[in-house]
């Protein structure tokens, strides 16, 4: 089967365009992935293609395991346009975000580095004050983690010596230069989020966290591969990072909340008019179909809120605060 011309792809894109209000946004997103893949194959060296798949791809997530597919696709086509234009400081930004996600350090490292020293000459590649100060902050942070996988080295070089008299030097040696170089404590992987309380976990920390919930509790798991809603009888809805994403921000707020507050956090990007009423319509259909349940989400005269007479807890990655600078620009 031939591929379509150029002339019918960009005249999908402008009906593509148009179609956001009127589906549902992930079908959207996932459309435009493959319209936009379409459009690479009949121009390979295009720019605007190239960007726009990647965000695409980046704004797609979907649960753990689908995400970590669309990253990285959309680190190779990053890689792809700072050869293409090596002074592309957003894109090597953007690297540096994408590595960091998956835990490589030396990599997040290089590519903030060069998101900082590059001189790009249009300004839609250069980056803002405040994305050169995350550049600097995520590379030190970068820096944090080998020095600690360093240190532990360190530590096991002590560990297995047999001389008494080395062994007290080096565990001197340590002490002075754990003083040195970790004054503070190291930041915990793990988010819990209460009704009255935020709390950063290690893993154990976690597991005692969810053994201790109470009887009438809910839980929010954002951990797994899968996003789920835990009830107190124990029953899992599974929900899509969108519907998890809305109703972290509901539970999180504690009180009544406007579409509008719920467009700019939620879905900053999107041009729809409806995407939150539409979405709110499907969280409360996924929770109606799971448990028959109503009452969680209420409608209130300017917008929703979260309604559960108990406490509830919501527990994510520490990593995911850093991952809608991914696509800050």
């Amino acid at each position: 089967m031939p591929l379509p011309t150029l002339e019918h792809l960009l005249e999908k894109e402008l009906l593509w365009e148009r179609q956001e209000d009127a589906s549902d946004l992930v079908r959207w997103w996932m459309d435009g992935i493959q319209l936009y893949k379409n459009l690479l194959r009949l121009d390979d060296q295009n720019e605007r293609y190239r960007v726009q798949l990647a965000n695409l791809l980046l704004k797609a997530g979907g649960d753990l395991k689908m995400r970590q597919h669309n990253f990285r696709e959309a680190t190779r086509l990053f890689r792809q346009l700072v050869r293409q234009i090596p002074d592309h400081a957003l894109a090597y930004y953007r690297l540096g975000f994408l590595a960091l996600y998956e835990q490589d350090w030396r990599r997040s490292i290089t590519y903030f580095s060069s998101a900082l020293t590059a001189k790009p000459a249009n300004r839609a590649h250069q980056l803002s004050e405040e994305q050169r100060a995350k550049a600097y902050g995520y590379q030190a942070k970068g820096y944090q983690k080998i020095s600690l996988a360093l240190f532990e080295k360190a530590k096991q070089v002590g560990n297995e010596t047999r001389d008494p008299a080395t062994a007290d030097a080096i565990d001197s040696f340590l002490l002075q230069t754990e003083r040195e170089l970790f004054s503070y404590e190291e930041v915990k992987p793990y988010i819990m989020v209460s009704r009255n309380q935020v709390l950063h976990l290690n893993k154990d920390e976690v597991i005692e966290k969810q053994a201790e919930r109470g009887p009438s509790d809910i839980r929010l798991d954002l951990l797994g591969e899968k996003f789920l809603l835990v009830l107190p009888s124990d029953e899992r809805i599974e929900l899509t990072e969108q519907l998890a994403r809305l109703l972290r921000y509901l539970m999180e707020q504690g009180k009544p909340v406007t579409s509008q507050m719920i467009r700019e956090a939620v879905f900053p990007d999107s041009k729809s008019e409806s995407i939150v009423r539409r979405t709110i319509s499907r969280l409360r259909e996924t929770i109606r179909y799971s448990c028959r349940m109503d009452d969680l989400i209420h409608t209130t005269p300017t917008g929703y809120s979260f309604h559960w007479p108990a406490d509830f807890q919501i527990f994510y990655r520490n990593d995911d605060l850093f991952l809608t600078d991914i696509l800050d620009n």
